[in-house]
């Protein structure tokens, strides 16, 4: 019972249907063993009954001389004896055909033998034996017979009482199966139905009180399910939506219909849907025809002909402003530092210009410079101004509010978030070492917001390293193709991220820094910009890399980015 108890009901029910085969295929088998044992008797019944009629027959056809006939029966009846004392035979007969009293097979070899002699010879002493003993030949092959015959009623007894057997274990396994396998099976069926049952109440409670909108959509575009949340956010009512075709602009904006509607036609064909378990982020439409950003993910269930789609859709409309108050948060933090780059920047030139200007000024005072020397001080002033108009249009650049995405070269945008911070890095020591395996590698999206990231990562590198007391600083940037993907690997030889801090470095206002130096949101908003932007990722880790033949060790940011082409 305990074996019983700890099986499931598919393997009880296995184990059920087995003893079932196991007793047919023994009733069965009990059964042809009755068959053939059955013809088997019969026939050496049969052999031995036949041998009782020849052994009459021969001395009858010796007798009136009827030589064919005494040749065909001797014949038979040596070849019968012959089959009958090659059979594997019980102990009795055995006795019988073997042992005395009887000695049947010396005697009926004998009988063979003088009846041959007479077929050959006409002897008339192997006639005259053969009329002698005919009679004692008779009763012993009887003798014979009977004995066969008992034996065989015998085994068909007891094949019988076998099939007894068989079928009264069989009824007594049914009984077990009925009250100890399906009777407590029905009860479990029972009661996980009422589970089930409570399970279906319980996950359409959830479904109504749940704070996303859940739409599920049948194989002929008919909405099945339209929670609360859905009334909440779309505007419409559950009896305004059940039951009616979702191929129309109510919920769907224009731009978005015929996608949707291809999509729902090709898992209505296939049984699959393309985009299972991804989340999107798209737009919806209201009932009052406004447009709004939602996030939204796709279930299906397919049961033979029976195929549903589930979507999960999330109004992010005040995540997005949130996102919005947190980029401009991220922005304005990195703000201060690109001023302390712009004033790094403009500190060479500025105190160059002062230099040319003054020296040139009391110079020309006292009459000591020429006209040609006098110009290329105009034209070097000139050149350090431009530089200076450079950098301000790369500071406006850098913060201006451009989501237009666009197809740009990867390389154009670390080089000019290099020039940002190239100023900051020479005045602490810290190289820049670019390593670009690939060259125009294209991707789409927005330059500015890529830049953000870029100095992100950068300006964390500059910090990391200035707080360490090392001979050599170096930042790695490594650009490279892998499969469809551009990488981008910023990797500094700072000692890597402290196990305790890898795993919160992501999270919004989280900063190792003093408060006056770090807000948190950098990293948090590079990561969002390369997920949700740019359909990338954003990783780290510690790593060794070697330069001229030295190993350093540090953190490493990999950036990954769907390479597209024009």
């Amino acid at each position: 019972m305990k074996f019983l108890s700890s099986l499931s009901f598919t393997k009880k029910y296995i184990f059920a249907l087995s003893l079932i085969a196991i007793l047919s295929i023994l009733g069965y088998l009990n059964l042809t063993q009755l068959i053939k044992s059955q013809a088997k008797d019969a026939e050496l019944i049969n052999i031995s009954g036949r041998q009782r009629m020849l052994s009459q027959e021969i001395p009858l056809f010796a007798f009136n001389y009827k030589t064919k006939s005494l040749k065909e029966a001797i014949s038979l009846m040596e070849k019968s004896h012959n089959d009958l004392i090659s059979r594997k035979m019980s102990k009795k007969l055995y006795d019988i055909y073997f042992s005395k009293p009887v000695m049947l097979d010396a005697e009926v070899k004998e009988y063979i033998k003088r009846a041959k002699s007479f077929l050959n010879s006409r002897d008339g002493r192997s006639l005259s034996y053969l009329l002698n003993h005919s009679q004692k030949i008779l009763k012993d092959l009887d003798y014979a017979v009977s004995i066969y015959q008992q034996e065989a009623e015998e085994k068909t007894k007891e094949l019988q009482q076998n099939e007894l057997y068989i079928l009264l274990l069989t009824l007594f396994t049914l009984a077990f199966e009925a009250l100890f396998i399906f009777k407590p099976a029905d009860n479990i069926i029972n009661t996980k139905t009422k589970e089930l049952n409570a399970q279906k109440e319980y996950a359409d409670m959830i479904t109504q009180i749940n704070t996303n909108a859940i739409i599920a959509v049948n194989s002929d575009f008919e909405i099945l399910t339209f929670n609360k949340s859905a009334e909440k956010i779309f505007g419409y009512s559950a009896d305004e939506m059940l039951h009616t075709k979702l191929n129309d602009d109510r919920i769907i904006p224009l731009k978005y219909l015929d996608a949707h509607n291809k999509g729902l036609l090709e898992f209505i064909k296939t049984g699959k849907l393309k985009h299972k378990d991804t989340v999107f982020q798209l737009e919806a439409q209201r009932k009052d025809k406004t447009v709004f950003p939602i996030r939204i993910s796709f279930g299906t269930n397919v049961e033979e002909d029976k195929r549903i789609v589930v979507a999960n859709i999330q109004d992010i409309s005040n995540e997005k402003e949130k996102d919005e108050l947190i980029i401009q948060q991220s922005r304005y933090a990195a703000m201060g530092e690109m001023i302390g780059n712009i004033a790094h920047q403009w500190r060479q030139p500025l105190s160059s210009i002062s230099t040319l200007a003054s020296g040139s000024r009391i110079r020309y005072k006292n009459n000591l410079i020429s006209d040609e020397e006098l110009d290329e001080t105009f034209v070097k002033i000139k050149e350090y101004t431009t530089h200076l108009s450079q950098t301000i249009d790369d500071f406006r650049d850098f913060y201006k509010n451009d989501k237009q995405k666009e197809l740009f070269a990867i390389e154009d945008v670390i080089k000019k978030s290099i020039t940002l911070v190239e100023a900051t890095y020479t005045e602490n020591n810290i190289e820049i070492i670019v390593n670009q395996k690939e060259k125009n590698l294209l991707v789409n999206g927005s330059i500015s917001q890529l830049s953000q990231v870029l100095l992100n990562i950068l300006n964390n590198a500059k910090d990391v390293l200035k707080e360490k007391d090392i001979e050599k600083k170096v930042v790695y940037i490594e650009v490279f193709k892998e499969d469809t993907d551009a990488v981008i690997n910023i990797t500094d030889n700072a000692g890597g991220i402290p196990k305790d801090v890898a795993a919160k470095i992501y999270e919004p206002y989280f900063t190792t820094k003093h408060k006056s130096h770090g807000t948190g949101i950098g990293l948090f908003m590079s990561k969002r910009i390369v997920e949700q932007l740019f359909d990338g990722s954003l990783s780290n880790e510690n790593r060794e890399f070697t330069l001229n033949g030295t190993i350093y060790f540090g953190a490493s940011f990999s950036i990954r980015l769907p390479i597209k082409h024009n």
